[in-house]
């Protein structure tokens, strides 16, 4: 929990009386509130994003790229940042950057407050806001548009309740925990199991994986298939970094079962790509559900040979502590969706 997070939350306890018959502009609350104020003036939201990216990108070069402004001129806006705070930040070397003990206590101190920020817009907004969520590779669409209608307030039978809207974008899944973090996306779709410390998950499916191959491949018209079938087969895959923990997980739990593969990776994102890498390589098999693959015409799904294949779960996710990580519990709970805090 953020630092704001916890004073507001401090204030809250303390003024519920007050909240009840309106906010009191001469409060003490109010008061020193107008005090931080002043002694930060001078501070730009602008330049927090650029010390936030810098410390995600590890690089004021790769920094620079995702902010689309020139390295010079990124430079010299950190800074300034450090002249305001007085301390030096960051360690420059060439193989990038770090934190110093200085730049580790900023961060931990102003990481919650772009998010702190967006919330009371958000609170004070007349209209619902849209929540940015970041997607993983290769989610089906029937699987975002159930994460659309749960999350902004649509029930199963086509009436609504009112509710904030979702932009949806692509967001490699490796990614997804710092943006959490800083504020840049409210929610997360990504395949379970995902290293990622300080977020919870609500699973919303959970299905067995099997063998999905061209309709022209050799093993296609065998209506089963064995380990001895797979042993000379590659396995297309997800590029690396692309699903940090499935794609670890699920090759090893293959091994486990007899079936050491070779993996073939592809950009999981473009379906072109992944219909063309199986049409066009005789030795290339791939691993979806049933139901993802069921009404391609030029595909062909079949089961694993075992009782205890690996399963695909995909999973929302947000930052624990937070308002976000409290809706999707209660949206979990009315969906059934398994919910996992931290």
């Amino acid at each position: 929990m953020s630092v704001l997070d916890e004073w507001t939350d401090r204030i809250a306890s303390e003024h519920t009386d007050t909240d009840r018959q309106g906010p009191d502009p001469t409060g003490d609350a109010v008061l020193r509130a107008m005090s931080d104020a002043r002694s930060v003036d001078d501070f730009d939201m602008r330049h927090l994003r650029y010390f936030l990216t810098v410390v995600r990108a590890g690089t004021v070069s790769a920094a620079a790229q995702e902010l689309r402004i020139s390295q010079p001129s990124l430079s010299q806006q950190i800074r300034r940042l450090e002249q305001r705070v007085g301390a030096a930040l960051f360690i420059r070397s060439s193989r990038g950057v770090e934190l110093t003990t200085g730049g580790r206590a900023f961060l931990r101190e102003i990481q919650g407050i772009p998010s702190q920020l967006r919330s009371a817009i958000a609170a004070a907004a007349p209209a619902p806001q849209a929540w940015p969520v970041g997607v993983c590779g290769g989610v089906p669409a029937e699987v975002l548009i159930e994460v659309q209608n749960a999350l902004s307030g649509s029930r199963p039978d086509g009436s609504r309740e009112t509710g904030g809207k979702l932009r949806m974008r692509s967001v490699d899944a490796a990614d997804q925990g710092e943006l959490l973090r800083h504020g840049e996306i409210a929610f997360g779709i990504v395949r379970l199991p995902i290293p990622m410390p300080h977020v919870v998950r609500a699973v919303v499916r959970d299905e067995p994986l099997g063998l999905v191959m061209a309709r022209e491949h050799p093993l296609a018209a065998h209506p089963e298939l064995t380990w001895r079938d797979l042993a000379r087969q590659r396995l297309l895959w997800y590029e690396e970094g692309c699903a940090p923990g499935f794609a670890e997980t699920v090759p090893a739990h293959l091994a486990q079962l007899g079936w050491n593969s070779v993996l073939h990776p592809v950009n999981q994102d473009q379906h072109a790509l992944f219909l063309h890498a199986l049409q066009t390589t005789a030795d290339l098999v791939a691993l979806r559900p049933h139901h993802a693959v069921e009404r391609e015409p030029h595909l062909v799904w079949r089961p694993l040979p075992t009782s205890r294949p690996p399963r695909e779960r995909l999973a929302v996710i947000a930052a624990s502590d937070c308002r976000t990580a409290r809706l999707l519990r209660k949206v979990a709970a009315e969906r059934g969706w398994a919910f996992v805090a931290d």
